[in-house]
């Protein structure tokens, strides 16, 4: 066979279909169509083996070959599903390492997804280059079911998601990517311990080629692989995941490319393995290529067939994303990716009977309107990394995206982008805290951490999805259409001598292009107070690797007192480094370098420095520089040590408020991550406090307090809302977080 692949392929024009292993030459016939079940439960998936004749090259290339179901389900209207070219495998592990070994030759199939009782009507159409055949109408029935069918955007509230029979959708869960050595064993792991504790969400890549399920490889064409073809061992193992997901309550968002294909130098780049390189036998010489060329256009909109063929029958599919930071490519252009996301958002959506729901993602935290925008994409994500308090980029874009009108949550956080820091936070503040804030911030979902095999499995964090998924067990969201709310916070009894407490300027936004938050600042302390360029930026980026980006920040004050002031560094650029220097009134004070390896060497961000740089400012009016006269950034924070006369509790609080439930997160002051977990900072156990909460509808609520760590209610009682809308509620003292749910009774509603 391998001398014929050779022949055909040297004589083939290059517009001819790739000659596959899977090659066949018969007389193009419909022979028998078997279902794999004689019913399927509503919202299942109902197999049929398709035994045909046909004659072509590659199954993979619907102009040369295609399998196609017309649908008519017992009410609905008719629709289009395409079929696939499969193949079966069993597994194996062997030394540790999973072994796929295949048990059959390659078929084809259809699967559909049936969304209603009763008998379905299929006509199953087959094109080949000698013509077309139809068979006969084939029929399957559908039982009834208690699924809630497939995840929509709500039409009540697009800000948040719902399934087919209007239940809520609120997404809690991980990224979990791709699996160890172990392949799926690995999830045989994962997944039921997330669907265990009641989690019901998690991602998996497609690509780049190295994960588990990849859904193209370069290699030798004459065994299945490189430009052109689907890796079926890996599509097996799709199959098996999706269904094991399924089984255990969890909705799967798939990732059908990285932006590690398309990226030759430095940040993980595979494109010396890229089938779409010419090198490796495809049609491009350069990665730009891959958002106009006609050949890789043709194939990605096959690669979309196959996936809509192959899973869009899974209810539990939750989203299709385009793209995992796909500002990362190398040369992003942001109006071609644009242009290309309209084109191809606009192929999956004609492709896909069940409209399955599509987004895509950035690095960049601030995200682009213009894409994030575009129709063709349901709703947005943010990726957020690096911030001190991890929570904090939660509740900043969070802040910012929930006035785009479109659904949103953050689709990967982690307190640090090069590393877990897992033996520093065994307890998963950097998970547990950014779930939190997104409920009481009024996200779509939870974020969703990253570090899923080298974190949260060794440490078996999976309570904390647990914890929150109690909490949020029985909310109708978008019924609720949550609005934040401020929320006063006072002591219980007051104490007799007064404290005082830091002025923080913490937790800004960060952001990796041109933009407000990249360009220099200035704030006046006047006071007790800060007005200006707020917020500030939580990164200073240096003079050399982005100097257009470079953000000095400014202080003006005017101060009663001689006042430390501090620089909260955490991590620095592993690309060159950073210098901080400080000034008064234009004389530098304190200059320290944070060396770590040069430009344009490949180096992950360094914790080493992170810390509080300080300086006396004397009393009086000042002008206080802050600026980064370095190579590349770092991470950043300021503080007037003890300038604000405490009124209230040392509790930070978030809360959102709806038509019959409000949600609050307390945090002790000052227990973020950097400082707990790099700063050893032991948090002091707050004193017993009240939150009042106003706006609320007047009648009877039930107030519980959570603890956010075991998921349990600590306590409850009734109280009731007059016509002001105040509502109090007294809290214990406590040395990390509690969580506050109100809900209003029924007999109040009616």
């Amino acid at each position: 066979m391998i001398t014929f692949l050779a022949l055909c392929c040297a004589i083939r024009s290059s517009s001819d279909p790739i000659v596959t292993p899977y090659f066949r030459k018969e007389a193009l016939a419909i022979k028998s169509i078997v279902p794999v079940l004689p019913t399927v439960a509503r919202f299942g998936v109902e197999e049929l083996n398709v035994n045909l004749g046909a004659t072509y090259d590659n199954p993979f290339d619907p102009s040369d070959v295609s399998l196609d179901a017309e649908v008519t389900p017992p009410k609905g209207a008719a629709y289009s599903l395409p079929g696939f070219f499969s193949r079966p495998f069993e597994r194996s592990l062997v030394n540790g390492k999973e072994k796929l070994t295949p048990t059959g030759d390659g078929e084809w199939k259809l699967r559909i997804c049936p969304t209603e009782a009763g008998t379905y009507r299929v006509i199953v159409k087959l094109r080949d280059r000698s013509g077309v055949t139809q068979s006969s109408p084939f029929e399957f029935k559908t039982t009834d079911s208690t699924s809630h069918g497939l995840v929509r955007l709500s039409p009540r509230n697009h800000e948040y998601f719902e399934y087919s029979d209007g239940t809520a959708y609120f997404p809690i869960g991980a990224n979990v990517c791709w699996g160890n050595d172990k392949g799926t064993y690995s999830y045989d792991d994962w997944i039921p311990a997330y669907g265990k504790v009641g989690a019901n969400y998690m991602r998996f890549w497609l690509g780049p080629s190295w994960v588990t399920f990849a859904m193209e490889v370069s290699g030798k064409t004459e065994e299945g692989q490189g430009f052109g073809q689907f890796e079926l061992p890996n599509a097996w193992r799709l199959d098996r995941e999706l269904t094991q997901a399924q089984a255990n309550g969890l909705n799967v968002m798939l990732t059908i490319d990285s932006y590690n294909t398309l990226r030759a130098h430095d940040a993980y780049p595979a494109w010396d393995h890229a089938p779409a390189n010419k090198d490796n036998g495809g049609p491009i010489r350069i990665w730009t290529d891959f958002w106009t060329n006609a050949s890789v256009d043709q194939v990605y909109r096959s690669k979309l067939r196959y996936l809509v063929a192959r899973y869009s029958a899974y209810s539990n599919l939750m989203s299709w994303e385009f793209w995992n930071e796909v500002d990362l490519t190398e040369d992003y252009s942001p109006e071609v990716v644009q242009a290309w996301h309209r084109r191809m958002g606009d192929e999956l959506r004609a492709i896909d009977p069940y409209h399955h729901l599509v987004t895509t993602s950035l690095s960049d935290s601030m995200g682009n309107r213009n894409l994030d925008l575009l129709p063709e994409l349901d709703y947005d994500q943010t990726h957020s990394y690096n911030n001190p308090d991890v929570a904090g980029g939660v509740l900043v874009q969070q802040s910012r995206k929930s006035e785009w009108g479109k659904a949103h949550y953050v689709g990967e956080i982690g307190a640090d982008a090069s590393g877990p820091r897992a033996s520093e936070d065994p307890a998963g503040i950097q998970i547990h805290d950014p779930l939190w804030m997104s409920v009481a911030t009024g996200s779509s979902g939870t974020a969703m951490p990253w570090w899923w095999d080298n974190l949260i499995a060794p440490n078996n964090l999976y309570g904390l999805f647990g914890a929150v998924a109690n909490f949020t067990k029985g909310i109708d969201w978008p019924g609720e259409d949550f609005k934040r709310t401020n929320i006063e916070i006072g002591y219980q009894t007051p104490p007799k001598i007064a404290v005082r407490k830091d002025l923080a300027l913490e937790n800004g936004p960060v952001q990796w292009s041109d933009g407000e938050s990249n360009k220099p600042h200035f704030v006046t302390i006047q006071g007790e107070k800060a007005d200006g360029d707020l917020p500030l930026p939580g990164i200073q980026h240096g003079v050399r690797n982005h100097r257009d980006w470079h953000n000095p920040v400014r202080f003006k004050v005017n101060l009663a007192k001689d006042t430390r002031f501090e620089t909260i560094v955490g991590d620095v650029s592993g690309y060159g480094g950073a210098v901080l220097q400080i000034s008064i009134d234009g004389d530098p004070v304190m200059t320290r370098e944070f060396k770590t390896a040069e430009n344009g060497t490949q180096g992950a961000s360094s914790s080493k420095f992170s810390g509080n740089y300080g300086i006396t400012v004397p009393k009086g009016e000042h002008t206080v520089l802050v600026e980064n006269i370095g190579n590349d950034w770092f991470m950043a924070g300021y503080r007037f040590v003890d300038l604000v006369k405490r009124v209230a509790p040392p509790i930070q609080g978030w809360a959102v408020e709806g038509n019959s439930s409000a949600l609050v997160w307390l945090r002790a002051e000052g227990r973020t991550w950097r400082n707990v977990v790099v700063n050893k900072v032991k948090t002091p156990t707050t004193p017993p406090s009240f939150v009042t909460l106003v706006g609320l509808a007047a009648g009877d609520w039930k107030s519980e307090v959570w603890d956010t760590w075991k998921g349990t209610a600590l306590s409850s009682h009734m109280i009731h809302v007059g016509l002001n809308g105040r509502a109090r509620v007294d809290v214990r003292s406590f040395d990390k977080d509690l969580a506050l749910k109100l809900t209003r009774i029924d007999s109040q509603r009616r």
